[in-house]
């Protein structure tokens, strides 16, 4: 990640919960960063402790979403948040080939893809 970057994230959201990525997460984490842990994983996972601890990265978690809609909408609403930017590409249906072929192309810097149907 720090590669495709240029450089160590000051915030990184992991929302898989899978411990590599989880590890992926915290390495592209520059010194006095976070990274958030957002979802589920396994019970227990092995982390980088020490990493952490020498780069003084903060880990947080968010397990459950439900309190978090209404202030997310609330925000939205008063246009505090611009959801906007985080859809990076829109298709047509018919071209679907070409959103998937986007989507999995690091080059493309896709966010989000979105397939658009009518």
């Amino acid at each position: 990640m720090i590669w495709e970057l240029g450089q160590e994230s000051k915030l990184v959201f992991e929302c898989t919960g899978v411990e590599s990525s989880v590890h992926s997460g915290i390495y592209a984490t520059r010194f006095g960063g976070s990274v958030s842990v957002i979802g589920v994983g396994k019970d227990f996972q092995n982390i980088p402790f020490m990493h952490m601890s020498a780069k003084e990265i903060d880990l947080k978690f968010q397990y459950r979403y439900h309190d978090i809609y209404p202030k997310a909408i609330r925000m939205v609403a008063a246009g505090i948040l611009n959801l906007k930017p985080l859809v990076s590409h829109r298709f047509d249906l018919e071209d679907g080939l070409k959103a998937f072929e986007t989507a999995s192309n690091p080059g493309s810097n896709a966010i989000q893809v979105q397939i658009l149907d009518g």
